[in-house]
């Protein structure tokens, strides 16, 4: 077994569900097609599906990320345009995710843990060994409620020996800080009807306080959903107990259509405390080059648990 590994991660494919399904496709192809060559481990959506939650974008979706069903396992959150009627982001459930990817269809493959609710995939987590290392992966809705957190935590102290990849849609800013940290801050959690449910609403740096920070074993956060500064923004933070914690931003959305299939490989080398960026698109095949999109991160200290 390699001591290195790669995590895919895919960005905002919301415009691609509604105009560019092709593009999409071409994303999930060729991690298929790449699996061994990069020693790819598991592939990670960064919520925003669709962009309006209506049928034929779940459709097109459904049938993009089916190319990887029997060749890599997958984690996928709802961002704010695959909630609510249009996408309007008015209510948290969302009946046309969970019949396009539904908790049995996770339920069949060996990396699957479970889910805050039953028959519901809005929230779940995800166990996989690569790189030596035994890894979590807790993928949680569009800011998550309370009671989420709660269960998150739990979810995370009962799997101690494993390193923690968190996957949510709106996490880390354009502008390298958390979500709601600054004042200047756009989208403001309280702006969306879903902050009068029951639980609320938590922002970045909500998620950060009530939840990654607590726990050591804690490595890596993913999330789209901000387009500013070209979509690339990055967070280095200790948690509690001296880890730090590596927070990315990527979502292409604004560029030409729909964002042309920009896609973000992260190679992992926890032995040597290491990890590297790189940012592709199968449909130009070209690489993003400038340092916001292609860097290594060095002396992560990544010892044992």
């Amino acid at each position: 077994m390699t001591a290195s590994f790669t995590l895919a991660i895919l960005p905002d494919t919301q415009k691609y569900s509604q105009s560019y399904p092709q593009i999409f496709t071409s994303q999930t192809r060729w991690i298929a097609e790449h699996k061994e060559d990069l020693n790819i481990a598991f592939v990670l959506h960064e919520g925003d599906v669709t962009n309006g939650n209506v049928e034929y974008h779940w459709e097109n979706a459904k049938a993009s990320m089916s190319v990887l069903d029997g060749v890599l396992p997958y984690a996928i959150v709802l961002g704010n345009h695959d909630m609510g009627p249009g996408g309007d982001c008015t209510v948290r459930k969302s009946p046309l995710f969970n019949r396009y990817f539904p908790v049995s269809k996770y339920e069949q493959l060996s990396t699957f843990g479970g889910t805050f609710e039953p028959h519901s995939i809005e929230n779940s987590f995800h166990l996989f060994y690569a790189g030596e290392t035994e890894w979590l992966v807790v993928a949680l809705e569009y800011l998550p409620r309370d009671q989420v957190l709660e269960w998150a935590n739990g979810i995370i102290a009962a799997h101690t020996s494993r390193r923690v990849i968190f996957l949510t849609h709106s996490h880390v800013c354009s502008d390298n800080s958390l979500h709601g940290s600054r004042s200047v801050h756009k989208w403001d959690p309280a702006d969306y009807r879903i902050s009068n449910e029951v639980g609320g609403v938590n922002n970045g740096i909500d998620v950060w306080d009530k939840l990654l920070k607590k726990h050591r074993s804690v490595f890596m956060a993913f999330n789209g959903h901000f387009v500013e500064n070209g979509g690339s923004s990055l967070v280095s933070k200790a948690g509690d107990a001296g880890n730090q914690v590596i927070q990315m931003l990527a979502n292409y959305q604004s560029m030409d259509n729909g964002g042309n299939g920009y896609l973000r490989l992260v190679e992992c080398a926890p032995s040597k405390g290491r990890i590297s960026v790189r940012t592709y698109s199968p449909f130009l095949d070209e690489y993003l080059s400038d340092s916001r999109n292609q860097f290594t991160l060095t002396g992560l200290g990544l010892a044992d648990l």
